[in-house]
């Protein structure tokens, strides 16, 4: 089986054998725009080009045995394109971290009746109905990136039911909510065959096959989340536990029997894995790419890696500096478009490496402060995947925070993930709960309690990191 991660900054494919182990890796990166305060995009055709770079990687390295794949599954981000009736891409990729369709997103809170993030596609499609709207032709579609791709391999136009709900506010039948009737010229876009995760989509066209090198019967399994990926691929399906994806973005998924309705968060979704386990989605839309905007403006030349080092030799609180992440914005507990980034308490005294660890501090603050907003009584281990599972400060830092285990995933957790998928479409596994693996872990250390004065601190002053209004616009002191 085949799996394939379109993240954020680049494309990961493994290969699973018969016993899901990976026996096989490769990636491609992906550039990203930001055009715009707010804005960022990325092209579809590059985004296709990273996947075949990332499959001829696998492929190139199985050797002969490339033609023992027998599925192919994926998972990609909620972000949106439109494309012509012969698939063209008509717009570019808006990416689930743009949050330009702010004023969109109240509207489509006055239809749920919450606050809602600009990063949710409902805004961003009524966003470009409303300024791109000559892109939107009876015959053309709107696509989410793994519905596209799913087009470019099969032919076949899809939409992924999994993202209709955990995006879309999807219900059966149709997997739309009752108020898009609203939006009539959206809704007749949305392709109308939904999959499933798992489902088979379609069989790879031949001249695909062909390109990847493989064989020409190969299926491609319904698509999901990346951040589901994640808990599948990293065995966290099961009750009291957290999957915490770290990468650009955190997501947080608390998967649980009885979970209620909270506010700032989305769900409970309770037939995503087909599974009879409940998740509610949580999360902070710039994490990880804080790390990097610290790395390339202000790290004087030293790698990632290198600052993550000197980072670890500060005490907790970072001598002083604070960081508030919002970069882009403030996704949950209460989701504000608007918001920004703050970084203070600094002096000539400190050096890059501060302002680093005080962006894993800031971040892990909001992991916490999601938690006691979920107030879940089971909760009682948090296992993390993705990319940020490389630093283990920062994994420290939440564990101290959270104050609780943190299990550490291997860096294929998600791509497993995807192809878990395609073992499904093939009958190979049942469940997506087949797979399961004991991770090392890191408990709370002796800075625990530091930390827990620390968070006192970050809630405290957390109403006072607001964003000024633009010039013409009212002052709302609730604004945060």
């Amino acid at each position: 089986m085949l799996g394939i991660d379109i993240g954020t900054q680049g494309v990961r494919c493994v290969a699973l054998d018969e016993e899901r182990r990976v026996v096989a890796g490769g990636g491609a990166p992906l550039a990203t725009e930001t055009p715009r305060d707010g804005w960022a995009v990325q092209r579809a055709e590059a985004i296709w080009t990273s996947v075949q770079a990332a499959v001829g990687d696998v492929v190139q390295g199985l050797g002969s045995q490339a033609k023992h794949i027998r599925a192919i599954g994926l998972d990609a981000t909620a972000s949106l394109l439109v494309a012509d009736a012969e698939g063209r891409p008509m717009t570019d990729v808006i990416l689930w971290m743009d949050v330009r369709a702010e004023k969109e997103a109240k509207l489509i809170g006055g239809l749920t009746g919450r606050v809602e993030s600009a990063e949710l596609p409902w805004a961003k499609a009524v966003w470009l109905s409303r300024h791109q709207a000559d892109v939107f032709k009876p015959d053309h579609r709107l696509f989410e990136v793994a519905d596209w791709i799913i087009w470019r391999m099969t032919g076949q136009v899809t939409r992924s039911q999994a993202s209709a709900v955990l995006k879309w506010y999807g219900t059966a039948p149709q997997y739309l909510p009752e108020w898009a009737n609203l939006f009539a010229g959206l809704r007749q876009a949305l392709p109308r065959r939904l999959v499933r995760a798992g489902e088979v989509a379609g069989i790879l066209l031949p001249e695909v096959a062909d390109a990847f090198g493989l064989a020409r019967d190969v299926c491609v399994a319904g698509p999901i989340i990346d951040a589901y990926a994640g808990a599948v691929g990293s065995g966290a399906l099961k009750v009291g536990t957290m999957a915490l994806i770290l990468g650009s973005s955190n997501c947080e998924l608390f998967h649980g029997s009885r979970l209620v309705a909270t506010a700032g968060l989305w769900g409970p979704f309770k037939d995503i894995y087909g599974l009879e386990l409940d998740v509610l989605e949580a999360g902070q839309p710039s994490t990880g790419a804080v790390a990097r905007w610290v790395e390339h403006t202000m790290g004087q030349g030293l790698s990632l890696s290198e600052l993550d080092g000197l980072a670890a030799e500060l005490p907790p609180g970072a001598d002083g500096v604070k960081c508030f992440p919002a970069f882009q914005g403030v996704r949950s507990p209460w989701p504000d478009a608007a918001a920004r980034g703050k970084i203070h308490g600094l002096s000539l005294h400190h050096r890059p490496a501060h302002l680093l660890r005080a962006v894993y501090e800031g971040t892990a603050f909001e992991i916490r402060r999601t938690m006691d907003a979920v107030q879940m009584t089971d909760l009682h281990r948090i296992v993390a995947c993705g990319g940020g599972i490389q630093s283990r400060v920062w994994l420290s830092i939440i564990g101290d925070i959270c104050d609780l285990p943190l299990e550490i995933a291997d860096n294929e957790a998600v791509p497993r993930g995807a192809a878990l998928l395609a073992a499904m479409a093939i009958g190979h596994i049942d469940s997506l709960a087949a797979f399961g693996a004991a991770w090392p872990a890191l408990g709370p250390t002796m800075h625990s309690h530091a930390y827990h004065a620390l968070y006192r601190e970050y809630t405290a002053e957390f109403p006072l990191n607001k964003v000024a209004p633009t010039a013409g616009e009212p002052t709302d002191p609730n604004h945060a």
